[in-house]
């Protein structure tokens, strides 16, 4: 009798523990956080509409460190967005990864290479980013 009651205690215990592991690996961004985030994503709108290469490529910009943000408190660390990028790719269909991969690219083309991204291209940018960091955030 004993034996049945401590190993029925035991199993408890490991269920109880399993619980506690899968509430904390839960991927859950605060309702603050997100606001902030989405307030931070529409405001970026505008610059992208922007008739000033410069202010769209500022946006381009800050949409990248935006989507870095929001896979920050994702994944509860603070790596370079390429970084968690990888770790995303279960997130994401495989079309929407390879977008954000290109639209990562052009940021990066914008910092290191100077380029001026055509207001047509930046609104496409701008949609990427936009569905990724809701689809991280939501």
């Amino acid at each position: 009798m004993e034996t049945t009651l401590i190993l029925t205690i035991l199993i408890l215990i490991l269920i109880a523990i399993l619980f506690v592991v899968v509430y904390l690996n839960q991927k859950t961004i605060s309702k603050a956080k997100t606001k902030q985030i989405l307030t931070k994503l529409n405001d970026l709108q505008m610059d992208i509409m922007s008739n000033e290469s410069s202010v769209r490529r500022d946006a381009v910009i800050k949409l990248d460190n935006l989507l870095a943000k929001s896979l920050q408190y994702y994944y509860n660390n603070s790596l370079p967005c390429g970084d968690n990028l990888k770790k995303a790719k279960n997130i994401f269909k495989k079309k929407e990864y390879n977008d954000i991969w290109e639209v990562h690219k052009i940021r990066n083309n914008i910092v290191h290479n100077d380029y001026d991204i055509p207001q047509e291209e930046a609104r496409k940018v701008y949609n990427t980013y936009k569905l990724s960091i809701i689809k991280i955030i939501k």
